[in-house]
Parts: structure tokens; sequence; C-alpha cells
């Protein structure tokens, strides 16, 4: 003798059905835009590095190159960028040389003197250009600062202390994706914090 189940029992197995079947498939596509969106923002990674050499193998002389790559796979927008020395902001190059590179027997104010008047009557010349602001393409370098080997004894003993300070030198950059994901990175640590925005105080 067969039992025949009510409809309306039916009814619930079949509506209950379609619900599980709609919960389901609403996970599965938001599971999908999640992974759709992670590989979207890693197709456009941005990854800048810093690095500095002491010798200029296309003009096959000695020179300190100071540069950026960005060797991620999409574009960096470089928000800020700052050099650090002592755990102190550095106002701009000129000041780090005379901080770091100056003849140690030399004022503060000396030191400074005796850098400027290197660089204005020639005897250091120094060629920079600006990061914070600028946009990287992907595995675009650009040379930040480039400082030729000079024939002044005085610029000379500058030029060898900035040689051995450039390994020890600090720069803090923060930069974001086209997403505006963005990244505070450390040099010579190496470090790449993701935040949410960039922020310098003043």
């Amino acid at each position: 003798m067969r039992v025949k189940m009510p409809y309306r029992i039916v009814e619930l197995v079949v509506a209950a059905s379609v619900v599980v079947i709609s919960v389901a498939s609403l996970f599965v596509a938001v599971h999908q835009s999640v992974v759709m969106e992670r590989t979207l923002a890693a197709s456009v990674w941005p990854v800048m590095e810093f690095q500095h050499g002491n010798y200029d193998t296309t003009r096959d002389m000695r020179s300190l190159i100071f540069e950026f790559t960005n060797s991620g796979l999409g574009p960096a927008q470089v928000r800020y960028m700052r050099l650090i020395n002592e755990g102190e902001a550095v106002q701009s190059p000129l000041h780090y040389f005379a901080e770091c590179c100056a003849p140690a027997s030399l004022t503060s104010e000396e030191r400074n003197a005796h850098v400027e008047r290197l660089f204005m009557d020639g005897s250091l010349f120094l060629v920079t250009e600006v990061i914070g602001g600028r946009v990287f393409a992907p595995q675009q370098t650009v040379v930040f600062a480039r400082l030729d080997y000079p024939e002044n004894p005085e610029a000379r003993a500058v030029w060898e202390a900035l040689n051995t300070a450039r390994r020890t030198l600090e720069i803090e950059l923060c930069y974001c994706s086209v997403f505006d994901d963005c990244w505070l990175a450390n040099f010579p640590q190496q470090t790449r914090e993701p935040i949410d925005q960039c922020r310098i105080e003043d």
C-alpha cells in the first residue's frame, strides 16, 4: 500500500531546496567576486625599490647614483618621499650632505657653508629628479640623484664620505596603486607596510 506525501510537504521540500540553492549560488558569487577583486588588485600591484651605487657603467666613470624602480606589475603613484638622517627628516639633499659628509671639525653652520660653497663654485655637481608626485610605470627606473666624482680635493672628501654614508641612508616612501591601495616603504630596511592612505606630518 503506497502512502502519498501531502502536496504541502512536497511544496515545502521544493521551497527549501530552492532557498538552499539560492544561498549556495549567492555564496559562490560573493566568493568569485572576492577572488576576482584580489586577482585584479594583484595584476596592478606596484613594488617600489631603492638602489644606489658608486659607478656609472653607461658613462664608464665613478659617480654616486641613487635611483628608484617600480618592479611591480602596475603603475605606482608616489605620494611623497623623504630623506631621514638619525631619525630626523632632512630638508634637502644639500642639508644631508652637510650633516653626513662635511668635515667633522666644522660647526653646523660651517658645514652648511662648506658644502654650499663647493656646489656654488662647481666643485660638486648634483643632478636630482623629483620623486614625490611622480607616477612610475611598471619596470620604470628614475635616477633620484647623481653626484659625479670631483677633481677638487675638498669636494672629493665630501664625495668619499657620502660613498660611505649612502649605505645607511634612510628613505621613507609612500605610494599607491591605481585602485588607491597604498604602502609605506622604508629603506634600507626594505619593508613595505599596507596603509589606508599616505599622510606626512608637518
